[in-house]
């Protein structure tokens, strides 16, 4: 009596060699191929009894396979995916069986064995349950956060922005904390401080820090949506540069006029406190301190040094590097007249570990925004020769600018440092963004 022909096809050497080294296999004529195509050519040839395919071979899947060939010859699909979509498939398309990988040869051999003996009914389908581990444990660790980080919650610049344009970098307006343990800092209060009010445990911080860099409406204009305002017990310290015009309170109190908004800041349940603050001014909340240097940009404005006991932070969302250059970084230097106003903000952001700057236009578009207080992807980009710091976050996106923008945009900065030789950690601040420090 002649043996039964054996066509199997599956790319792995294994299981191949524990076929053809199982007790029955010297029972079967057997021929094994490794892709879809092989088998449509040794069909013909070898004319097997019975075909064995994995369910997705190189090239041609066994469900492609089934429907090339005529339902003369019966085959049987094995297959490492336990899924009940896939099992069904193979049994419509003809399958006479469905075996889920691993099994053993002796397994094979006793499936292949009845369907010769005409006793053979399809495996029923049983998903995969959790497989028991060695020690009887689920590996499940606990998720570590931080104590020590920093998060943006606003990375937009001028004006807030909404839509699915604008999704994976956000639409919210300034907004920056600060966290060590339980010590905290706000800088800005842009559309993204009503979030962050949201999320704020009032229980552990009863007294706030909020610093505003200048007073420019995309750097205080969600300052009444900020819940703990409406909290009693609560103090908030507002600390701000000093004005050329109003003090501090007085802006804030025209932008709470009932003709503004229903509520007055005199009207506040948080005590809310107004404080200056002066270039080479520090100010210490906890084991956080503030340092201020004036920026180059329209009216008084600060840029920040956040100092933790993990990280060293410079802050600086809106300054005008290099106002009116055009050129490339590498044709600046330290005694370049250009440099005259920037050259304390450059000293004051050395030995940061991390800088958070704007570099809000493109160069074309820079050459029409001279004078407005914000940099070129270029000049900001030569600040960047001479202050020692390899972590830059670019921020203060701009309005106009929509997701796919600011992809080019970011793959022209990554070209532009590289072409001036200006090497460092370039990511893009994004709104949620959150970078810890240990």
């Amino acid at each position: 009596m002649s043996k039964k022909r054996l066509l199997i096809a599956d790319s792995s050497e294994r299981f191949h060699a524990m076929i053809s080294e199982g007790d029955h296999a010297k029972n079967y004529d057997i021929h094994f191929v490794k892709t879809g195509p092989e088998v449509l050519q040794e069909v013909e040839k070898f004319k097997p009894d019975l075909i064995v395919l994995d369910l997705l071979l190189p090239k041609m899947h066994a469900i492609e396979i089934m429907n090339s060939l005529e339902k003369t010859t019966p085959i049987l699909v094995t297959s490492f995916e336990v899924m009940v979509q896939n099992y069904h498939a193979a049994l419509d398309h003809g399958a006479i069986d469905y075996i889920i990988k691993p099994f053993s040869a002796d397994y094979f051999f006793e499936k292949i064995s009845d369907y010769f003996k005409g006793s053979h009914t399809p495996s029923k389908f049983e998903p995969r349950h959790s497989i028991p581990t060695e020690s009887g444990n689920v590996y499940n660790p606990t998720p570590l956060f931080s104590s020590s980080y920093m998060k943006f919650w606003g990375t937009r610049g001028s004006t807030p922005v909404s839509g699915p344009e604008f999704m994976r970098y956000g639409g919210n307006t300034s907004c920056l904390e600060v966290t060590d343990g339980s010590d905290l800092v706000i800088i800005d209060a842009g559309s993204g401080i009503r979030p962050l009010g949201d999320y704020l445990d009032l229980s552990k911080h009863q007294e706030l820090n909020i610093f505003i860099s200048h007073t420019h409406l995309d750097h205080v204009s969600s300052f009444p949506f900020f819940d703990p305002l409406y909290r009693e017990g609560i103090t908030i310290n507002i600390y701000t540069p000093v004005s050329f015009e109003k003090t501090t309170k007085e802006l804030f109190t025209e932008l709470l006029a009932y003709s503004f908004f229903p509520i007055r800041l005199d009207e506040m349940r948080a005590t809310v406190n107004f404080l200056d603050l002066r270039e080479g001014d520090r100010v210490s909340v906890g084991d956080i301190h503030v340092d201020c240097c004036y920026t180059y940009h329209p009216g008084p404005t600060l840029g920040f040094k956040i100092t933790t006991p993990h990280a060293k932070i410079g802050y600086v969302t809106d300054n005008e590097m290099f106002i009116g250059y055009h050129d490339k970084p590498t044709n600046l230097s330290l005694d370049d007249a250009l440099l005259e106003p920037h050259l304390e903000l450059i000293e004051f952001l050395q030995g940061c570990d991390i800088i958070v700057h704007e570099a809000q236009y493109f160069p074309r578009e820079y050459e029409q925004k001279i004078g407005w207080g914000h940099s070129s992807i270029s000049n900001a980009s030569a600040l960047f020769r001479f202050v020692d710091c390899d972590r830059w976050f670019v921020t203060h996106h701009d309005p106009k600018h929509t997701d796919i923008t600011l992809q080019i945009k970011f793959e022209l900065h990554r070209q532009i440092l590289q072409e001036n030789g200006i090497e460092l950690e370039l990511r893009a601040a994004r709104d949620g963004l959150i970078v810890p420090f240990q």
